[in-house]
Parts: C-alpha cells; structure tokens; sequence
C-alpha cells in the first residue's frame, strides 16, 4: 500500500469565477418580473418584457415566480438546451415536489405570528390554505394571490405544469435569449479571464466579494463565512445592472454580478468598460435620483422616511430609487434605530469621472 503522504488529493478552489448560462439567464427572466420595481437593469430587460404579449406575461410570472424552484438550476449546465431538455424529460411529480419540499423547509418570516403546519397534501389540497402558508412563511407583501392560485392548480397537475414550463422556456430561448447569448458571451468571457489573472489568495472572502463586484455585502444575507460555504462562485452578467443575484449548488455559494473589469487589468475590453460606464451614469440619469443625492449632500445623513417628506415621494418611488443609488455605491446605506438610513458616498462619484474620463480620453 502506498504511504498517505505519497497519496496526492486535487485541490479544491475555493474561489471561482467562471460563466454560468443557464443561471444568468433564469435570473434574467426573474428580473423581467421585477422590472417594474427595480430601475438601472440592462435596457435589454426592460425592452424583452415588454415585447411580451399581456398572456404570455401572465405565463412567464406564473414560470418565474410561481414554479421557480422548479426551474431553478441546482448544478453547472452545459449550455440552456440542454437545461431545457432536462426539464422535459423530468419527472414532472418531482418538478412540482421540488416547488413544494422548498417551501416546507423554509423558516417563517418574523412577522408571520404562529407557525402554520402542513404537509404536501395539505398544501394541495386546499388553495386557501396554500395562499395562506405562503403568507406565513415570506409575509404578505411577497406572495401574489393571483400568481400563486393559477400555480396551485398547476401544481395539482403536474404534467401540465411541466408543459406549461418547458414551452414558455424554450419559446425565450428561441425568441429572445439565443441571439442575446451570442451577443453578451465574448463580453462575460472577457470579465471571466480579466478576473482569473488576479491574485485574490491574500484576500478575505469579504475582500474578495468586494473586489470582484465592487460591493460591500450584507453579512446577515450573505454569511459569506458560513462553515457550510466552501466555495464562492462569482458568475458575470450584463442584465443585472448595478444589482447581486444569489444562488448556491451544495456547499457552493454563488454570487451574480454585474460584468466589470477589475482594476489594473491588462485585458482591453471597452464593451466591458461602457458597459459599467452605462451603469454609474445610469443612476445619474434622473432628476429625481439627483435631487435625493443632493439632498443628502447638503444635509448629511437622512433616514428614508425623511428623503420622503422632503422630496414628496411615495414610499413605492422612494425604495425603487434608494435602491439602485445604494447597489451603484452612491448612497451607503446603514440601519439607524429600526429605518434605513443613508450618506452620501463622494469616493464613488470621484470613481465614475474617473471612469468616464479613462474611457473618453484614453490614447
């Protein structure tokens, strides 16, 4: 027998960056949902859902949002075909077990009050019920009556579901998602090798996350240090604005982020830099987002119900344009005694006429 120290095991990275299609694209479909409340996404997003029929946005919601653990990936796939053949040939019990086994393992929201019990059959059984357990476990301003009843009666036929699933995929595949694949993949490809060149092995996993998406992260959300975490996946996309989207394969923990070049690099990749560029000044873009910025500017940290008051907007607007200030870096936002609370951060507007000016100007 071989001695142990002669027996060499493969190392394991506990960072990667690498692209991920058929999750970018699933996130990309759920942004169109969210469309409407988040603003600064890809124009593409805004453009694609709104070329949609008012039925068959009735049908992507239902897709999306209704059976979304059903669709969601929960492994690296070759290219989105092949995820779609997947799907197809799926048991399609097990699809709709898969919408069910998620929500039944997950934890009640802090306002829920007392837990609601139930079992598969009970959560079948009766559509009621159903709305009123998903109510229970992610609170009433997350669950879509009229979404969840037509996903509860799919659900009750789970070869339709099944159906319905893999004809509405495969018809954004081919309408809109193949060409816009063809057009976006050099670009992440560019983001994917410019990030690989960079030491990252002296770095926390805060760093790293920091570096790579040029964001500060949510310990409470993301628990990047998480002992059932051993490894960070970062996947580039040019949809999601100046926004992260999460998803985790096992013990991975992965992290969707806005297609970037790191700094220093020497990969020349102006597609890249514009599109970056297109997104700072994105936020910029309004009146009313400069306005808010100004604001905070002359008068120093405010709370949100203040930005309100001042500026006279409802708390819909306020969230939607708080939002995108705070995932582009120009706001930093804080908890202060209960309410969110923001400050004006000047570093990231010194950045993006830095970045204008590199791009503009460069010999």
């Amino acid at each position: 027998m071989p001695k142990s120290e002669s027996v060499v095991m493969p190392e394991v990275s506990t960072v990667d960056i690498r692209l991920d299609s058929v999750q970018t694209i699933i996130h990309s479909m759920v942004l169109m949902v969210r469309s409407e409340e988040l603003s600064g996404l890809s124009s593409w997003i805004y453009e694609t859902y709104n070329a949609l029929t008012p039925e068959q946005k009735v049908t992507h919601n239902l897709v999306l949002i209704g059976f979304h653990y059903s669709v969601l990936p929960t492994r690296l796939w070759k290219d989105f075909p092949t995820y779609l053949a997947h799907l197809e040939n799926s048991d399609p019990v097990t699809l709709r077990d898969n919408v069910l086994d998620f929500y039944l393992s997950y934890e009640p929201c802090e306002k829920a009050g007392k837990l609601i019990e139930a079992t598969k059959d009970s959560l079948l059984a009766d559509s009621n019920f159903y709305l009123d357990f998903l109510r229970n476990r992610f609170g009433d301003d997350l669950v879509d009556p009229e979404i969840e009843e037509k996903a509860h009666q799919l659900l009750n036929e789970p070869v339709k579901m099944q159906q319905v699933i893999v004809s509405h995929l495969r018809f954004l595949w081919q309408e809109f998602y193949q060409a816009e694949c063809e057009r976006v993949t050099p670009m992440l490809t560019d983001a994917v090798m410019a990030f690989k060149e960079i030491d990252l092995s002296n770095m926390s996993r805060e760093e790293i996350a920091k570096y790579i998406t040029g964001q500060d992260f949510n310990q409470e959300y993301w628990d990047l240090n998480s002992e059932e975490i051993s490894q960070l996946i970062f996947v580039p996309s040019v949809h999601v604005g100046p926004y992260l989207g999460r998803f985790q394969y096992k013990n991975a923990l992965g992290v969707i982020f806005g297609a970037r070049l790191p700094k220093d690099t020497k990969i020349h990749a102006p597609d890249l830099s514009r599109n970056e560029i297109t997104i700072l000044l994105s936020a910029l873009a309004d009146d009313v987002r400069l306005h808010i910025l100004k604001l905070i500017a002359e008068e120093g940290e405010l709370r949100s119900q203040e930005i309100m008051d001042r500026l006279e907007l409802s708390q819909s607007a306020a969230s939607r344009h708080l939002k995108q200030l705070s995932a582009t870096g120009y706001l930093i936002e804080r908890r202060c005694s209960g309410a969110k609370c923001y400050v004006l951060n000047g570093e990231r507007v010194q950045d993006t006429l830095r970045a204008v000016s590199a791009f503009l100007l460069c010999d």
